[in-house]
């Protein structure tokens, strides 16, 4: 019996917009703004 062995490819944010659900990086960009002030309003979060 053998075994296969996948590789994993890690993403490092490069996935095109389309994997993520969107058809532009513009998008993206957009939904993304709201989670990004969340995150500088919370002051329990070191930036």
């Amino acid at each position: 019996m053998t075994n296969s062995v996948e590789s994993i490819a890690i993403s490092l944010g490069n996935e095109p917009a389309e994997v993520l659900g969107f058809k532009t990086e513009e998008q993206i960009e957009i939904a993304l703004i709201p989670l990004m002030a969340d995150v500088f309003q919370d002051e329990t979060i070191a930036i």
